[in-house]
């Protein structure tokens, strides 16, 4: 082959080309230390570079937000630290109150020391790093708890992205901490009046030994007997008629009940205990629940399945001291009110409270004062409808405004604009030939003195000829037809909507199906007395049907429907008694209690039946709000005034109902048996309840207290227990999610070593290598450029 000039050219050109790129490479690669510059060099190790990266990237963001989160949760866990510490302070000066050698000034003095840790709780709940609330859930703008301890915050978690696909979280929800459930706590309810062994109290009456004659305060205990706890007439233990308890409420699993136990006046109070046991399921082989007497003779039931918070009790008994030996007499009744129309019942009173009570005993008797011969009891304590207690002075129609007579023996005493109590006294004087100022009121109970003989009185309210609702129930009788509580421009009840299934708290959206104690709601009715933001008096009347839900409204009071409509849906549709939920509920009562309801051509003559439902409902809710709040129990907000006159009270229209074959599905506000113990706790609002038994100086719990309800300094102490066991979880939780994000952060970190590693051995260069590399390439790079210049100099002179 002939070798020219340009062929030598073109090859020289190609080998310098060639060389200077590897030189160049490598130089880069030395540079750089990274074996390509461009993806096209090696698309293989760009593949792997770019995967890598990515892992890169993703584990510095994991060890970020580790990191972030961590310092998040490490401020929660010294606050916790801190509140632990304060709620022991609190504890300690609790227990300082429970000595009973207090004096009042000192109660005081340390219930303004616990005031004062309430507020450092609460500050401690508002913690807030770096304008982020540590309690707020996931509203970390949000203030969490109010001056008056209401929580605003929500009960979301926020959560730390640690890894692909992996996150945790890294807060505990105020939501949770100050108003959670702890599933390993029981429910406890118990009677709130101090029972007495009468037998102790009334010796000259009771005890035929006569071997002691002196008075003594002594608690029941299990081992007396029946004619202990409810007395007796003389000093004969065999002659006595027996007792019939009304006992009504819910059992474990949310069924409603209402039943009577009779038992002899010989029996035990465990006997009674038991059969209170035996009404709540329990039987010779199972216990559903602890019936017990404590120290104070009070009468606990506890549910022994942890985590549920559905058990109810309302208790009372009845005898009739007229009654033959061994038999119940006019003391066994289907409805409650009849016991009142009976002459000489004696109620014996378990639960005491400071609720008002309704006007809608028709007939009241007289019963004689077993203890004080000639002393007389006609009814029981008298209240207004606005729940104060009457006294001399007090008008009749204040106190039953529906009637306009009162049938005092076989004579009307006509009830007009200026008629009061003392009037009705004078009446009963006359009819029964009493002495003049024989008759007397003490604290609304009408009583008289009749020395020398005896006294069957009788007193029918009546509308005309029509008896009528006039006289007030007993307290101790009147399980849940209750006004609600009012305190300033709210009202709110006090029984908890609790799902049967679930045992949390009901919200708007749940269905008063799943909180009733009953099967279906098809057929039941929940009957409202109200006074509307007006201060007009109205009833009312739901009616859940399955066939379409509806509301009659007795705007006059007159007993005849002046108004009714249906309850709809979302849709437009009747609701369905089973499907109606608390949402729509609270819609009605803001629509009742506002005087706004559903009106034909309103807001427009064209108007659809939910175009005016709606309306109704707007239109009322601007002026009353209602609703639930955390803990299930219905509040009605006037937004007009600052004192409101509403007034509400709303039962279900078998309440009161002993005949076996009904029993109140729903309650909203009642005398039942105080909770002393639940899974759930409420923090501030349970702290204030402490505060306020330190300040009353209530020990335990007492009926006869300023605030019967009230659970006590020694409850308290229990509870306060559980809040510190609550806060300890709590405090655990984020202990541990702390030390999870710790790992998160160190494997992260590990991994970003490992992969950075295994990136540096596919991408990377060996420089030891690259340099030796380099030389090569350099050396062949001189030689060739060497090689070219010695062709590039030869010429055909070189060859002669």
């Amino acid at each position: 082959m002939r070798v020219t000039d340009s062929l030598l050219f073109n090859n020289s050109i190609r080998n310098y080309r060639t060389s200077s790129q590897k030189l160049y490479d490598v130089n880069q690669q030395i540079h750089s230390g990274s074996k390509i510059q461009q993806s096209y060099q090696d698309t293989s190790i760009y593949i792997d570079a770019m995967r890598l990266n990515y892992e890169i990237t993703t584990l510095e963001q994991s060890i970020d937000s580790s990191s972030k989160a961590k310092n998040f949760a490490n401020n929660i866990d010294t606050t916790l630290n801190s509140f632990t510490s304060k709620l022991d302070e609190f504890k300690t000066k609790l227990t300082q109150a429970a000595n009973a050698s207090n004096s009042q000034t000192s109660l005081d003095a340390i219930a303004n020391e616990l005031e004062a840790y309430k507020k450092e709780l609460i500050n401690l709940a508002n913690t807030s790093i770096n304008g982020q609330f540590l309690f707020s859930g996931s509203a970390l703008s949000t203030k969490p708890i109010s001056a008056d301890g209401t929580y605003n915050g929500n009960g979301q978690s926020l959560t730390a992205v640690v890894g692909s696909g992996v996150e945790l979280t890294y807060n505990v929800d105020g939501k949770s901490l100050f108003l959670g459930k702890d599933s390993d706590y029981s429910k406890v309810v118990s009677t709130n009046v101090a029972m007495y062994n009468q037998t102790k109290l009334y010796p000259s009456v009771m005890d035929a030994s006569g071997t002691d004659t002196s008075s003594s305060k002594v608690y029941l205990t299990p081992t007396d007997t029946i004619r202990d706890m409810i007395g007796d007439t003389d000093g004969d233990t065999t002659n006595n008629p027996n007792a019939v308890f009304y006992l009504s409420g819910r059992d474990t699993s949310g069924e409603t009940f209402s039943t009577k136990i009779e038992i002899s006046s010989t029996s035990s109070i465990q006997d009674l205990l038991d059969s209170v046991g035996n009404v709540y399921g329990n039987t010779s082989t199972n216990k559903l629940v602890d019936v017990s007497m404590n120290a104070r003779g009070q009468i606990e039931v506890k549910d022994l399945t942890t985590g549920k918070q559905v058990l109810e009790m309302n208790l009372f008994g009845a005898v009739d001291r007229d009654a033959a030996a061994g038999t119940v007499g006019n003391a066994n009744q289907t409805d409650v009110n009849a016991l009142l129309a009976s002459s000489n019942i004696d109620i014996i009173a378990f639960n005491a409270s400071n609720y008002s009570t309704t006007n809608s005993a028709t007939t009241i008797s007289s019963r004689a004062d077993i203890y004080n011969d000639g002393v007389y009891r006609i009814g029981y304590e008298l209240q207004t409808t606005e729940g104060s207690v009457a006294k001399a002075s007090t008008l009749l129609s204040d106190i039953m405004p529906d009637a306009n007579n009162i049938l005092v023996g076989g004579t009307p005493l006509a009830i007009g604009a200026t008629t009061t109590v003392q009037n009705l006294m004078n009446a009963i004087e006359t009819a029964y030939t009493l002495s003049a100022g024989s008759v007397r009121i003490e604290n609304g109970q009408i009583i008289a003195d009749n020395p020398t003989g005896t006294l069957n009185a009788t007193l029918i309210a009546r509308n005309g000829i029509t008896p009528v609702g006039g006289f007030s129930i007993p307290d101790a009788i009147n399980y849940t037809e209750r006004g609600f509580e009012k305190d300033g421009n709210e009202l709110m009840s006090n029984v908890s909507q609790v799902v049967k299934q679930s045992s949390e708290y009901a919200t708007s959206a749940t269905k008063l199906s799943e909180v009733a104690g009953s099967n279906t709601l098809d057929g039941k009715a929940l009957n409202i007395d109200y006074k509307t933001l007006n201060g007009i008096s109205r009833s009312a009347t739901i009616n859940l049907s399955n066939v379409g839900s509806t509301v009659d409204v007795d705007t006059d009071n007159d007993g005849t429907i002046d108004a009714s409509f249906s309850i709809l849906d979302a849709n437009g549709n009747p609701t369905s008694a089973d499907n109606v939920s608390y949402q729509q509920l609270s819609d009605i009562m803001s629509m009742l209690t506002a005087g706004t309801i559903p009106t034909n051509g309103v807001p427009a003559a064209t108007s659809t039946d939910l175009e005016e439902y709606q309306y109704a409902v707007k239109t009322a809710t601007n002026s009353v709000e209602v609703g639930l709040d955390e803990q299930g129990r219905l509040s009605i907000k006037d937004r007009i005034a600052s004192e409101s006159k509403i007034e509400f009270s709303m039962s279900d229209s078998n309440a009161g109902d002993y005949s076996g074959t009904t029993s109140a599905a729903l309650s909203f506000m009642a005398n039942d048996s105080v909770t002393i113990e639940t899974p759930s706790v409420n923090m501030f609002e349970q702290l204030d309840a402490m505060i306020e038994a330190v300040r009353s100086g209530n020990f335990r719990m007492d009926s006869t207290s300023s605030d019967p309800r009230n659970i006590g300094i020694q409850n308290s102490l229990a509870q306060l227990d559980h809040i510190a066991d609550h806060v300890e979880k709590a405090h655990t939780k984020i202990g541990a999610l702390s030390n999870a994000l710790t790992e998160s952060k160190t494997r992260a970190e590990t991994l970003k070593v490992n992969v950075v590693t295994v990136q540096k051995d596919i991408v990377g260069i060996d420089l030891a290598e690259a340099y030796l590399e380099l030389t090569q390439v350099s050396n062949s790079y001189e030689a060739m450029l060497s090689a070219i210049a010695k062709v590039n100099s030869m010429s055909l002179l070189d060859y002669m």
